[in-house]
C-alpha cells in the first residue's frame, strides 16, 4: 500500500512540473488616436501603457465589443508597443480592419515563484493568439500580414454550446 502511495505521489509531482498555473492582471482599454489623413500613425498616451512585462493587445472596439488585430508579448510593454506604432505592415493591419475604435489592451503578467519569465510569455502569448484564433478574430503576425486559418463548419443535431456552428484553426505549414 505504501508503495502505491508513493507512485500517487510521484505522479502528481510531473504532473505538478507539466502544468503551470499563469496569471495576468489586465489593465484597461488605452485609446489610440490618428495622427495622420492615411491612418497609418497613431499616438498613445505611453505614460498609461506600464513598462512592465507582459501580453498586449492591439485591438478595435464596436458595439461593446473587442476584436483582437494583432497579440504580443514584451518584458517592457511600453517600449515594444512604442516600437509597433513605426511598423508600417502592423499600422496597415489596423487601419484595414472593419470599424471601430483603436484600443490597446495590456495585461502584467504576474509570476509566481519558480516560474521564468521568458517561458510565461512566450505561453501567455501563444494562448491568446490560439483563443483569439479560435472565436474567429482577423490576427495579424509580427509582419502585418493576416494569420492563415482553417474555418470548420459544423451542423447536426449535437448542442451548439457543446460543438460551436464554426471552429478556427491556425494553418501549419504545409497545410
Amino acid at each position: 500500500m505504501r508503495e502505491v502511495c508513493n507512485d500517487v505521489f510521484a505522479i502528481n509531482k510531473i504532473n505538478e512540473r507539466k502544468m503551470m498555473k499563469l496569471k495576468i492582471f489586465w489593465n484597461k482599454p488605452i485609446t489610440m488616436t490618428k495622427v495622420s489623413e492615411d491612418g497609418l500613425s497613431h499616438d498613445i498616451s505611453f505614460n498609461k501603457i506600464p513598462s512592465s512585462p507582459g501580453v498586449y493587445i492591439f485591438a478595435r472596439y464596436w458595439g461593446h465589443k473587442y476584436e483582437a488585430l494583432y497579440v504580443g508579448k514584451s518584458e517592457n510593454m511600453r517600449s515594444r508597443i512604442k516600437g509597433h506604432l513605426n511598423n508600417l505592415s502592423l499600422m496597415k493591419h489596423l487601419k484595414s480592419a472593419k470599424v471601430g475604435k483603436r484600443v490597446i489592451i495590456t495585461g502584467r503578467a504576474l509570476i509566481q515563484p519558480g516560474q521564468k519569465l521568458g517561458k510565461v510569455l512566450k505561453i501567455l502569448e501563444r494562448a491568446l493568439i490560439r483563443h483569439f484564433l479560435a472565436e474567429g478574430h482577423d490576427l495579424a503576425n509580427q509582419h502585418g500580414a493576416s494569420i492563415r486559418r482553417h474555418e470548420i463548419f459544423s451542423d447536426g443535431p449535437i448542442k451548439k454550446s457543446f460543438v460551436p456552428s464554426s471552429i478556427y484553426l491556425e494553418k501549419r505549414k504545409g497545410e
